[in-house]
């Protein structure tokens, strides 16, 4: 069998919603399939590991409400923790590692603890930093959600024989109906909010219950294309030897989470670790550039290698090429597949946060950005500088004044986050014990959060672009193009990369003459723009303007409902339905919308039809997250400037901060206005803060307003983003009410439908 990465599946679900028998068909099937398979149950009943588990579960230390979701979570955190050497050790080994419950189970029934999203939302945060950097536990690659009702889950709990850790009928979680109605939401949360790492899977139809075979066939469904080629086994292997397989024996010389020797000094960076020849040659040849800023991963590595590589910037603060490192020594390559088809990855590292917009405008391909959590704006970097980009085009005078100007931003949101993090601490209700160290790094994550709007654009971060030929060729014709000198660089370098892992890509003469095509276009209309239109920065208008809507009566959608059920022509439906009378219509319009259970049911193409355009006043880091959203029909902002104003945080105030923030704000003004006066005006942008608003368009259809108004306005989002959103959807509904209401888990302001 080949040594290669395996891969490690959970499932996971309430409390009676099936776990225990889909996770032993899934495991006799994948044996059957071939598949090498190890297998955990967690928590292990068994193993003195879960002696605080099963205590607790008991109720020896009192009732669900009476132990703290941290104190429990580390209750479970400790067992994993015994585990986590024997799942390395299986996934090393190339295994389908499968287990019954994981941190998800955490995460949901300690979830319930909390009356807020947002007090949920850190504890997940603390949890996921508990669990996975410092426990070093492996990640799951792919969660399963078994969803049943919570009272149907408490009958199905009923059904079950005697247990090891209880001889109860029920545990507490199993005995609290309420407890497992929560759970079950913060489930449906966790599917929501984390879609790559918990996979839903609905276990009723029309509030009954599926069988045991047909929840199996589509467990299988989600689970077969996941599977690594690599794990199976030529003769098969039979459902006796995956439960020989548990538990394998522990490799004391395994790396923590990878299938590869570490490099020597793991904790340093590409950029100043004494590499071997050996590492060396293997890192040359699985990226385009060693030293540079902008390199490409080489198709020699595996799809799926790649993608488990640039997954990582969601959650590393390193060089990912430290990442490439670990991996190094196992190069495939990419074969039967057209080289136009075959999708690239890039990574773009100190690009400001103004021309990373930029990039993102092409919505051919896919970006992963690095949270700005992660990135520690408040701390200098090796050279003893702080992280903004410094264009090179500038005047050494300018640049000089450029830099001070920064600085001082800097300095100030730096003494802001250090008074906002003791402010946090002394106002907390965490209880001292718990107040540990991963609770202290998400009191400073907080403090970087709801500061961010004092950070000024040119602050950098980095990007990992994914894409096609013709998707990359999208983006770089965006850059190329582009009236900032910074994108045009960034365009260059790109295209040098790409060029370095797919020798004659674009090679022809078709991007040149796109490039220069798009400039001028842009530049001409610029000029008259510039020439015929009054410079207003007086903004009468309310923050959210609908700009346009169609159809005005959205019953005009109706012959689009019928069309596919129905043999006539659209005229004759048109004509047929405009004399139905309102109730008819009401009723189809009703039926077509559906009875929706959760966000990712969202009614048909019909609602296609009806678009809205909006044109928006909001602050730029609102912006960036909802200009993230790619079924779009268009979207485009405004050149940035201070002009527009910014609000303060409530957490400014309340921390006696305003002054401080106020005066990043006055430096801003005062460097947007230099730039302006030494004729860099596109540079002018850069001066500009996170908190500054500035207008922005964007139109799409009906179908997609589901999507975004559903997403970006429940409470898990930011306050400035959800209060945006909610003033849409209102608008919204005035136009268009059955559409609105349609949008049953939208928050209008101030409730829920």
């Amino acid at each position: 069998m080949d040594s290669g990465r395996g891969v490690f599946i959970v499932i996971e679900g309430t409390d009676g919603s099936g776990k225990g028998t889909q996770f032993k068909l899934l495991a006799d099937r994948l044996a059957r399939e071939g598949y090498d398979v190890a297998t955990f149950d967690f928590p292990q009943y068994e193993r003195p590991s879960s002696y605080f588990v099963r205590e607790y579960l008991n109720g020896k230390y009192g009732g669900v409400d009476q132990v703290g979701p941290y104190t429990a979570s580390l209750f479970y955190a400790l067992d994993r923790f015994e585990a986590s050497g024997h799942i390395r050790t299986a996934l090393q080994q190339g295994k389908v590692v499968l287990a019954n419950r994981f941190v998800g189970s955490s995460m949901a029934h300690q979830g319930t603890k909390f009356a807020h999203a947002e007090e949920r939302r850190g504890y997940f945060i603390w949890l996921d930093n508990l669990e996975f950097e410092m426990l070093r536990i492996p990640r799951p690659n792919f969660s399963f959600v078994l969803r049943v009702p919570p009272d149907v889950a408490q009958s199905l709990v009923d059904q079950k024989g005697e247990r090891s850790y209880t001889d109860r009928q029920r545990d507490i979680h199993e005995a609290d109906l309420g407890h497992l109605a929560k759970a079950a939401e913060v489930y449906d949360d966790m599917c929501q909010l984390f879609p790559k790492d918990f996979i839903r899977v609905d276990c009723t139809r029309e509030q009954k219950l599926l069988s045991i075979e047909t929840v199996h066939d589509i467990l299988w469904q989600k689970v077969e294309p996941m599977l690594p080629t690599k794990a199976k086994r030529a003769g098969g292997q039979k459902p006796a030897q995956a439960a020989a397989a548990k538990q394998p024996a522990i490799s004391e010389s395994a790396p923590a989470n990878l299938p590869v020797p570490k490099p020597p000094k793991p904790k340093q960076t590409t950029n100043d670790a004494e590499l071997s020849q050996t590492i060396t040659e293997q890192l040359e040849a699985a990226v385009t550039s060693l030293e540079g800023k902008v390199y490409a991963l080489n198709p020699s590595l595996a799809a799926a290698q790649a993608a488990a590589i640039i997954a990582q910037l969601s959650h590393r603060s390193d060089d990912l090429r430290a990442r490439v490192l670990e991996s190094a020594q196992e190069v495939l390559s990419v074969e039967n597949a057209s080289p136009h088809l075959v999708a690239s990855y890039s990574v773009i590292e100190g690009i400001s946060l103004l021309a990373s917009k930029k990039l993102e405008w092409s919505r051919a391909a896919s970006y992963i950005e690095r949270p700005p959590r992660l990135a520690a704006y408040d701390q200098k970097n090796t050279a003893g500088r702080y992280r903004y980009v410094i264009p090179q085009q500038f005047t050494e005078t300018v640049k000089e004044q450029y830099c001070a100007y920064m600085d001082q931003i800097f300095n100030l949101y730096t003494e802001m986050v250090r008074l906002l993090a003791h402010h946090l601490r002394e106002n907390s209700t965490t209880a001292k014990p718990a107040q540990t160290e991963p609770w202290e790094a998400m009191i400073l994550q907080e403090a970087r959060e709801q500061l961010r709007g004092a950070l000024p654009v040119a602050a950098s971060t980095d990007i990992a672009v994914y894409g096609t030929d013709f998707a990359l060729e999208s983006v770089l014709t965006t850059l190329l193009s582009d009236s900032l000198p910074e994108a045009r660089q960034t365009g260059e370098d790109l295209l040098r990369e790409l060029r370095k892992a797919k020798p004659g890509f674009l090679a022809g003469d078709t991007l040149p003459a796109t490039v220069n095509y798009r400039a001028n276009q842009r530049q001409r209309v610029r000029e008259i723009a510039k020439e015929h239109l009054p410079a207003n920065y007086a903004d009468p208008v309310k923050p959210v303007r609908l700009a346009s809507v169609w159809p005005r009566n959205e019953f005009d959608l109706i012959p689009d409902m019928l069309y596919a059920h129905s043999d006539l022509p659209l005229s004759s439906l048109q004509e047929i339905t405009a004399e139905w009378p309102y109730d008819r219509k009401l009723e189809l319009f009703e039926a077509y919308t559906g009875e929706r259970q959760n966000i990712t049911q969202r009614p048909g193409r019909a609602f296609e039809k009806a678009h809205y355009t909006w044109d928006l006043l909001c602050d730029f880091d609102t912006f960036r997250d909802l200009q993230r959203h790619r079924y779009v029909d268009n979207l485009d902002w405004q050149e940035l400037t201070p002009r527009y104003g910014y609000d303060i945080p409530k957490a400014v105030e309340a921390a006696d901060l305003i002054d401080q923030y106020e005066a990043c704000f006055e430096l801003s003004l005062r460097l947007h206005g230099l730039l302006q006066e030494a004729g860099y005006s596109d540079e002018a942008q850069y001066a500009t803060l996170l908190g500054h608003k500035l207008r922005w368009q964007v139109t799409y259809n009906a179908r997609e307003a589901f999507h975004v108004h559903e997403l970006r306005s429940g409470p898990h989002n930011r306050p400035e983003v959800r209060e945006l959103v909610q003033a849409m959807h209102d608008k919204l509904c005035d136009v268009h009410p059955l559409i609105g209401e349609a949008m049953r888990f939208a928050t209008k302001s101030g409730s829920y439908f």
